[in-house]
């Protein structure tokens, strides 16, 4: 039991400690929300899609294109949306705020957490194909949460006219063409496709006797790819940090709190009983849990206020499950371990 303890706080303790320094610097003065933004920018235009293209181009495509696996996914979070929409439409007395906290409490992080918590997680786990499962994973949901959410606005709030929600479409259509994830997904599928991966000559073993291929492409450009994929979890976790503010308390606060529980907690158990039934196991059901458990996205907040919502819950349930996902996760982790899900 102290070995699982051990070995999950050696996973999720980085990702704490790196938060909690970006608080520190921002009570130091040294960082601030222009730091913390454009350094989002940096991780998000450069690190995560390097670190997508390289996870994807070195892959097995064969194992990472498990199309049962995308489509359990895809479904998922298609039920979970429908299910809280229906849900707080028929219990929440307050209507005006039904898209903000369904916004909330369904759409995860999945550009400015996931990744770089996949590639602490699964870096040199011992099947190589899991990083870039879960990076693919990560670039159809994200894909997938625009468009849901873009249903939800267009229907659910008042504010979403079809002349405001026309434009926003378009950008949102427009934001998914243009997003880096994407375009690192698809430049790494065809980088794949054509044999520029790795390459076949082995050029040596590493300490544990694995063999180690040649890179297709030359070194300086391997070693720069390398080099700015090695920079996403540090910064991302520091500016999650620096970024984290609490609104105060509102008459509203309760749906906060339900939001956020429900997006920690019961939105992952859920996903992975649902999973178990469809007989996931291993590291399948360790990213679907995951997927789920992450903290509420910096883009779901941002895409709220641009269509008029509720933005003291956005704001709210963004700086809660922020906060507390790190405990939340580590849980999750452990637990995984103790029942032999994570190995």
């Amino acid at each position: 039991m102290l070995d699982y303890m051990v070995r999950t706080l050696d996973t999720t303790m980085p990702f704490i400690l790196l938060a909690g320094l970006g608080i520190v610097l921002r009570r130091l003065g040294m960082v601030d929300d222009k730091f913390a933004a454009k350094g989002n920018k940096v991780i998000f235009y450069t690190g995560i899609p390097v670190t997508i293209f390289n996870s994807i181009r070195r892959a097995n495509l064969s194992n990472v294109l498990d199309m049962q696996f995308i489509f359990f996914n895809m479904a998922l979070m298609v039920v979970i949306f429908f299910g809280v929409w229906l849900l707080t439409a028929k219990l929440m007395r307050d209507k005006s705020s039904v898209s903000a906290f369904v916004n909330s409490a369904y759409r995860s992080s999945l550009s400015v957490v996931a990744p770089p918590l996949f590639v602490l997680m699964f870096t040199g786990y011992h099947d190589p194909d899991v990083l870039p499962k879960s990076m693919l994973a990560v670039s159809i949901l994200l894909i997938m949460s625009y468009a849901t959410a873009s249903v939800l606005f267009a229907v659910q709030d008042a504010k979403g006219s079809d002349k405001n929600i026309g434009k926003v479409s378009l950008s949102v259509l427009l934001s998914v063409i243009k997003n880096p994830i994407v375009i690192g997904v698809i430049l790494g599928l065809i980088f794949n496709a054509l044999g520029l991966g790795l390459s076949d000559t082995i050029v040596g073993q590493n300490a544990l006797g694995d063999n180690l291929y040649g890179d297709a492409l030359p070194d300086f450009l391997a070693n720069t790819l390398n080099a700015l994929a090695g920079i996403v979890m540090p910064l991302a976790m520091i500016c999650v940090g620096a970024n984290l503010k609490f609104h105060g308390f509102d008459t509203k606060f309760k749906y906060v709190i339900i939001a956020s529980v429900f997006k920690l907690m019961l939105m992952p158990v859920v996903a992975v009983a649902i999973a178990l039934a469809f007989g996931f196991r291993g590291s399948d059901l360790t990213i679907i849990m995951i997927l789920n458990a992450l903290p509420m996205a910096v883009g779901a907040y941002v895409m709220q206020a641009e269509l008029g919502g509720d933005t003291y819950i956005g704001s709210s349930v963004l700086m809660i499950t922020m906060t507390f996902s790190a405990l939340t996760l580590t849980l999750f982790i452990f637990l995984f371990r103790v029942f032999g899900f994570l190995t």
